[in-house]
C-alpha cells in the first residue's frame, strides 16, 4: 500500500505548497508578470484623466463652471420638475428652466428639451415595470422609451414629506435617471442636525452645536451637559453669567431664514420651555453665534463621478437689523470672489452631501475672532437651492449654465441598483446593427475595457472589422490592452461600440476589447468594473438574471 500523505500539520493552501514544492515557479512569474500588465493597464487607463487629477491628496481640485452662455449644450430630451407651484411668477427656479429651454429654442440647439411640471402634493403614478405612468390631475407623461441618457428629474423642496411624490422620484432614480436631488441625500441636507453631524464626521469647520428636545431640556444634566457642547464656559449654577452667551436657535426643517431665532443663555430656558409646551415633539439644534464678517457666502456645486465644479457663488449681505442674511427675507446679493480655504470648504461639504447640486452657505468670520475654527464655517447644505438670486447676480440663467456642465450621462452618479452575476447585455454597434450576448459581470475586472467574443476579426491600418449576424463593420481601434491565459500572453485591440444597455440602463461609447472567441466560457462577454460604475449597478454574488430575462450564450463560432 502506498503510504498516506499526513495532511494533519497543514493550517493553509501556502503551507502546502511549501511542504510538498507544488509551486511551480512559472506559475509564479506568470503571476508577476500578470500584475505589471494589469498595472501598466491601469497607469494607461488614468493617464487620460491626468488633467482632473489633485496633485495634492489633501486639496480638492478647483474647476469654475464657464460661466458665458454664448454657446449652449444640452443633452436631455425630457426635463422633469417635481415643485409646490407650476406658476413660473411664483416659481423662479421653474421661470429659470422655462427660459433656458427658450434660449435653446432660439439657438437652434440639436436637443430641444420638453418641460414636463408636476405638483408634488398631487401626484399618482401607475408602475408596470418598464412603463410608468404620471399624473398630477392636469400634467400627463408616459415613460416607456426615455433613458438615463435623455432625461433630467428636478426633485424641488416640496417633495419632501409628500410620501407619494418621494416614491415616484425613487421610481425614476431606479431607472438610472439623473435626479437633482436623490431624496434620501435631500433629506439628510434638509435637517440642519443631521447634516451638523455629518460635517462634524468630515472635519468641516461649522458652529458649535447640541440637538435639544423636551426630554434633553427637562434632564438637568444632559441639559448641562448639551449646552456645554456649545459654550464649554456654560455656567449651571449663575445663570448671569450665560447672559453674554449668544445662542442660534433653528428648527431642523427650516428653509430661506424661517425658524432662526438669535436667544442669549440667560432666557433660553425660558423661550425652550415655552416651544415645548406648544409642540412637545419639536426638535431643535443650538448653534454658538459666530462673530460674522458681514453676511454669507452662497457656493453653487456640482459634484459628478470623476467631476466638481463650481458652478457660481455670491456674497449675501444681511438685512439691516437682522442677524440672517436670506435673499429669501430681504438681503441683497453681490459677487464675490472665493479664497482658496473657501474654494477648498465647499468642494468638500458638496462631497460629504452625496448631492450632485448643492449650494453650501459659508460665513466668513471677523479675523481672529474665533482660532478653533480659522476664518469661515459652513452654515449649512441647501439641496433645493433657488436660482433667481444667483442668475441675477452673474448676470446669466444658471440653468443654462447647469446644463451645460451636464454633457456626459457617463458622470452622472445613478442610484445603486442590484444585478445578477449574470445578465444579458445589448450592444448597439452601430445604428441598426444590434446584439445582445450573455454577460458575466466583474467587479474584480479592473481592466480599462469590457471583453467581447465576436469571432474572426482583422486589424489593419489602426481599423478593427468584424461580422455580426452577417453585417461587417470597421471600427478605429483605440488600444490595445494585455491579457494573460493560462501561460500565454495576449493582445486585444479596443474599440468603442456606439450604446450598451443592461436592464433599464444605458451608457455611450463603452471600450469593448475584442476577442475571436470564449469558448472556455460560458458567456459571450465580461463586463468590467468601470462599465459597471457607470451604469450603477452592484453585482449579487449569487444569483444570476436579476434585471433580464435568461438566455443561453449566443453561438459565436
Amino acid at each position: 500500500m502506498k503510504n498516506r500523505v499526513d495532511y494533519s500539520n497543514i493550517s493553509c493552501v501556502e503551507q502546502l505548497n511549501e511542504e510538498f514544492n507544488l509551486t511551480p515557479a512559472t506559475l509564479v512569474e506568470k503571476k508577476d508578470e500578470l500584475k505589471k500588465l494589469e498595472d501598466k493597464d491601469k497607469e494607461s487607463h488614468d493617464e487620460k484623466n491626468e488633467a482632473d487629477k489633485v496633485v495634492n491628496p489633501d486639496k480638492f481640485n478647483v474647476v469654475y463652471a464657464d460661466q458665458s452662455t454664448k454657446e449652449l449644450k444640452n443633452i436631455f430630451k425630457h426635463i422633469i420638475v417635481f415643485t409646490n407651484d407650476r406658476d413660473p411668477k411664483n416659481n423662479k427656479t421653474l421661470k429659470n428652466i422655462i427660459e433656458a429651454i427658450d434660449d435653446l429654442k432660439k439657438k437652434h440647439a440639436d436637443i430641444v428639451p420638453e418641460l414636463h411640471v408636476f405638483v408634488a402634493a398631487d401626484m399618482v403614478a401607475d408602475d408596470r415595470e418598464e412603463v410608468i405612468e404620471l399624473t398630477d390631475g392636469d400634467e400627463k407623461m408616459t415613460i416607456k422609451n426615455e433613458s438615463n441618457l435623455d432625461t433630467l428629474v428636478f426633485s424641488r423642496l416640496g417633495v419632501q414629506g409628500e410620501d407619494q411624490c418621494e416614491h415616484i422620484v425613487k421610481l425614476l432614480q431606479d431607472r438610472g435617471f439623473l435626479v437633482l436631488n436623490p431624496v434620501q441625500y435631500a433629506a439628510l441636507a434638509s435637517d440642519k442636525y443631521d447634516t451638523a453631524c455629518l460635517l462634524e464626521k468630515g472635519e468641516v469647520p461649522q458652529p458649535r452645536f447640541c440637538l435639544m428636545t423636551k426630554d434633553i431640556l427637562y434632564d438637568e444634566k444632559v441639559f448641562n451637559e448639551s449646552m456645554k457642547q456649545v459654550y464649554p464656559e456654560w455656567s449651571e449654577k449663575d445663570t448671569d453669567k450665560n447672559e453674554q452667551l449668544q445662542f442660534v436657535m433653528k428648527i431642523l426643517d427650516g428653509h430661506g431664514g424661517t425658524g432662526v431665532s438669535l436667544l442669549d443663555g440667560k432666557r433660553i430656558i425660558a423661550v425652550l420651555q415655552t416651544i415645548f409646551a406648544i409642540d412637545p415633539e419639536r426638535r431643535l439644534i443650538l448653534q454658538k453665534k459666530e462673530e460674522a464678517d458681514g453676511g454669507d457666502i452662497r457656493v453653487h456645486v456640482l459634484t459628478l463621478r470623476n467631476k466638481q465644479v463650481i458652478l457660481a457663488c455670491m456674497k449675501r449681505v444681511k438685512i439691516s437689523g437682522d442677524f440672517r442674511s436670506n435673499v429669501s427675507l430681504g438681503a441683497t446679493a453681490e459677487p464675490v470672489k472665493l479664497t482658496p480655504e473657501q474654494e477648498q470648504i465647499a468642494l468638500k461639504t458638496a462631497q460629504l452631501s452625496h448631492l450632485p447640486w448643492c449650494a453650501v452657505d459659508i460665513m466668513p468670520l471677523v479675523k481672529g475672532s474665533n482660532k478653533e475654527l480659522g476664518d469661515n464655517v459652513v452654515l449649512e447644505i441647501n439641496a433645493s437651492p433657488g436660482t433667481d438670486g444667483i442668475s441675477d447676480v452673474i448676470k446669466e440663467n444658471f440653468i443654462s449654465i447647469l446644463l451645460n456642465e451636464l454633457d456626459d450621462p457617463s458622470e452622472f452618479m445613478l442610484q445603486d441598483k442590484t444585478a445578477g452575476f449574470i445578465e444579458s447585455v445589448n450592444i448597439k454597434f452601430e445604428d441598426g446593427i444590434e446584439k445582445t450576448f450573455l454577460a458575466k459581470l466583474d467587479t474584480g475586472n479592473s481592466t480599462f475595457a469590457s471583453t467581447l467574443e465576436v469571432g474572426e476579426f482583422t486589424e489593419s491600418d489602426g481599423k478593427v472589422t468584424f461580422k455580426v449576424d452577417g453585417k461587417e463593420m470597421t471600427f478605429d481601434k483605440v488600444r490595445d490592452i494585455n491579457a494573460v491565459a493560462g501561460e500565454n500572453t495576449y493582445k486585444r485591440p479596443v474599440i468603442q461600440v456606439r450604446e450598451l444597455t443592461l436592464g433599464l440602463r444605458k451608457i455611450k461609447s463603452p471600450y469593448i476589447a475584442i476577442v475571436k472567441s470564449r469558448e472556455k466560457k460560458t458567456t459571450n462577454m465580461l463586463l468590467n468594473r468601470d462599465t459597471l460604475a457607470k451604469l450603477g449597478y452592484v453585482v449579487h454574488p449569487n444569483n444570476g438574471h436579476m434585471l433580464t430575462d435568461e438566455m443561453q450564450k449566443v453561438k459565436i463560432i
